[in-house]
């Protein structure tokens, strides 16, 4: 199916008949390589026109089109990539992207700096389930922040991350809260006797992105938060080009693209695409919580999260919402040990403090390490 002159992209079509469904994805297939009629196509341009490969019934109403593209229409632009992707037939409500060519994707991006491995070689920890707290909300301080990641670090907590809402508020400016974190962290370190790294959030214009990135780095910072949905996925990508600190993706904004019956399918797009465009942990709703998945979701993004493809190594699923800690032993069976277990209020909620709570969620953890 595959050459080096085109990849492949599949889509999920919503058609009743198969000349239906034939004809949307001849459609797909045209808007989403030269967009515009086949019979007034420039000669120059005949051969640019993506090809439905294969079309498949997969259900009642339910087909699979894989389409082949020329590389020549993306011309190694990560941006233009995404533009052939799912551009103007992601405004059609029949259409779904499903999957894209791995070893495309591996000859076209960069993929973790650091991924599972990597992250795991900053923490010393080879075998076990790893944990991540959030300091939060909106509103507190940069000192109250601080002391907060200072009582995460002091329980044993393995990485610390910044709220994605925490940008550079009045009440708690980017790089007051940055040192001012990371410094509280590296002193928790002491009295826990072990490594927990700090990951700030970043997100912010494509302008600025870098320089918040080099200041995080400057300040100690172990590692970054980007929304790659509010940035750009490109933006992540350079970022992770640079291979400074490990980057964690946050899925804020991606909801209308993964949660309707069109959209993009959440175990590509989390196990493959912000994979591939850099991101060494990809936060995603985990099953049993306010934003859920269903369980058999979460195990195939864990899944593709965890495969390798080409150059493209593996980065750590990080399911957030529903994670407590009496879930833990049986979440850890389901989703194995390669896993970042996101646990917010539920931390917060217990009546021992942050300090207890965290040494109990370790404990958790721990009894899994092989």
């Amino acid at each position: 199916m595959n050459s080096r002159n085109t990849f492949w992209v599949k889509y999920q079509i919503e058609a009743s008949k198969k000349d239906e469904a034939a004809s949307k994805a001849r459609q797909i297939s045209i808007e989403q390589s030269v967009e515009m009629p086949p019979e007034v196509v420039p000669e120059s341009s005949k051969g640019k026109i993506a090809q439905v490969h294969k079309l498949n019934q997969t259900g009642e109403n339910s087909w699979e089109a894989t389409i082949l593209f020329d590389t020549q229409i993306v011309d190694s632009d990560p941006t233009q990539f995404l533009n052939v992707l799912f551009g103007n037939i992601s405004l059609q409500p029949w259409c779904r992207l499903f999957d894209a060519d791995p070893a495309y994707l591996s000859e076209l991006l960069h993929g973790p700096s650091f991924g599972i491995n990597g992250i795991r070689e900053l923490l010393k920890l080879p075998d076990r389930p790893l944990s991540c707290a959030v300091i939060k909300p909106v509103g507190s301080s940069a000192v109250e922040l601080a002391n907060m990641a200072l009582q995460f670090a002091k329980g044993g907590i393995d990485i610390i991350k910044d709220d994605h809402g925490l940008t550079d508020q009045i009440s708690a400016k980017f790089e007051e809260r940055v040192k001012l974190c990371t410094r509280a962290v590296r002193e928790g370190e002491q009295l826990s006797g072990k490594k927990t790294l700090y990951f700030p959030n970043i997100t912010t214009s494509a302008i600025h992105i870098q320089e918040r990135y080099l200041k995080a780095v400057e300040s100690g910072a172990d590692g970054v938060l980007i929304a790659p949905q509010l940035v750009g996925f490109e933006t992540m990508h350079e970022l992770a080009k640079l291979g400074k600190v490990p980057i964690m993706a946050h899925p804020t904004f991606s909801g209308s693209y993964l949660v309707n019956r069109n959209g993009i399918d959440p175990v590509f797009y989390f196990g493959k695409l912000t994979r591939s465009f850099g991101a060494d942990a990809i936060i995603y709703p985990n099953a049993q919580g306010r934003f859920s998945f269903s369980t058999e979701i979460c195990i195939a993004i864990n899944r593709s999260c965890h495969e390798e493809f080409d150059s493209i190594i593996p980065a750590f699923p990080a399911p957030g919402g529903g994670v407590k800690l009496k879930t833990i032993s049986n979440l850890t069976k389901q989703y194995g040990n390669d896993i970042i277990f996101l646990i917010g209020g539920s931390l917060y909620k217990q009546d021992a403090g942050l300090i207890k709570a965290s040494e109990q969620f370790q404990n958790a953890l721990i009894r899994h390490e092989n």
